[in-house]
C-alpha cells in the first residue's frame, strides 16, 4: 500500500519539471496508455488511480525527500483512505495533464488532492489520507518529522471519505479468496494501494458496459505477497453500489471499499 509502482503505464507527453511556486503543485503531462484499457474500452479504475499516484511520486522524486531518501531514514508513506471520482473515461492515447498536491498537514497525518484534466476539462479527482511511519517499529510519526521539499495548497471541495464506510445495515457475504501475487505488489513486497481496484472490480457481478464512477478504500493493514484474503461483498446491482470488507489470516480487516459504478453512455 505504499508507493505506487505505475510510472511504466504512462507515457510521459515530454519531460517537465513544472512546479508552481505559488500553489505548490506537481504538474505532468502524459499520454493514456493503450495497455490501461479494460474490455470495454476505457481505461480502468486503478489505471486512472496510478497516474495521480504517479504524479505525487514525481514531486517527491523532483524535490525531496524520494521513496529512497525515506526508505534510508527507515520511514515510509503509507495510506490509510482514498476517495477516487471518475467523471469521464479516459481512452487509448488521450492526452492529459495530472496535478498532485499536499494540503496542510495535522500532526499525524497527510491530505494529498490530485486531479486529471484533459482539454481543460476534469476526468477525475482524488482525496487521500497518508501516514508517516517508522518502518522498523511501525510506529506512526508526526507531520515536523520529516522536512519536504514542496510547499501546500488548498485541498479540493469534494466529499471526504466517510469515518464508517460500511454501515452495519449492509450484511456482507463471502464472494471467494485472493492469494496476493508476484504482479500486485510493489517494492516492500505488499499488495501496492492502486491494485486493490483490481481486485474489487473482479468480484463485481458485470462490469459489462459499466465504469467506476467512484470508489472510496479504507486501507486497515498491509497485504504481503503469498498470503490469502477472504474478499466479502454486498451487491446492490439495482443502483450500481457495491460494498467490500477483505480479511486477513486471523481475521484481522485488512481493507474496505465502497464503489460506484454508472453505465457508460451516461458518463461519455
Amino acid at each position: 500500500m505504499r508507493q505506487s509502482r505505475g510510472a511504466a503505464a504512462a507515457v510521459p507527453l515530454k519531460s517537465i519539471n513544472q512546479w508552481d511556486a505559488v500553489e505548490m503543485k506537481q504538474i505532468e503531462r502524459f499520454r493514456v496508455n493503450s495497455h490501461d484499457m479494460d474490455f470495454n474500452g476505457v481505461a480502468s479504475a486503478s489505471s486512472v488511480l496510478r497516474y495521480l499516484q504517479e504524479t505525487a511520486n514525481l514531486q517527491h522524486y523532483r524535490h525531496g525527500p524520494t521513496t529512497d531518501d525515506l526508505r534510508r531514514e527507515n520511514k515510509a508513506f503509507i495510506v490509510s483512505k482514498l476517495t477516487l471520482n471518475i467523471y469521464r473515461p479516459l481512452r487509448s492515447f488521450d492526452e492529459i495533464t495530472v496535478e498532485s498536491w499536499l494540503c496542510k498537514t495535522r500532526a499525524m497525518s497527510f491530505l494529498r488532492c490530485g486531479r486529471i484534466l484533459r482539454d481543460g476539462l476534469p476526468v477525475a479527482e482524488l482525496f487521500s489520507q497518508w501516514a508517516l511511519v517508522d518502518t522498523r517499529s511501525h510506529r506512526l510519526l508526526r507531520a515536523d518529522d520529516i522536512k519536504l521539499g514542496f510547499g501546500f495548497d488548498e485541498p479540493l471541495e469534494m466529499e471526504p471519505p466517510p469515518r464508517i464506510l460500511i454501515p452495519q445495515t449492509v450484511t456482507l457475504t463471502l464472494a471467494g479468496e485472493h492469494t496476493v501475487s508476484y504482479a500486485e505488489v510493489d517494492q516492500n513486497r505488499h499488495m501496492n494501494n492502486t491494485r486493490y481496484l483490481d481486485m474489487f472490480c473482479g468480484y463485481i457481478p458485470s462490469m459489462e458496459k459499466k465504469m467506476v464512477v467512484s470508489a472510496t478504500i479504507s486501507y486497515h493493514s498491509e497485504a504481503p505477497l503469498g498470503e490469502t484474503v477472504r474478499v466479502y461483498r454486498h451487491c446492490n446491482e439495482l443502483d450500481d453500489i457495491y460494498y467490500f470488507r477483505t480479511l486477513r489470516e486471523g481475521d484481522s480487516v485488512n481493507a474496505e471499499a465502497l464503489i460506484r459504478l454508472d453505465d457508460l453512455d451516461a458518463v461519455r
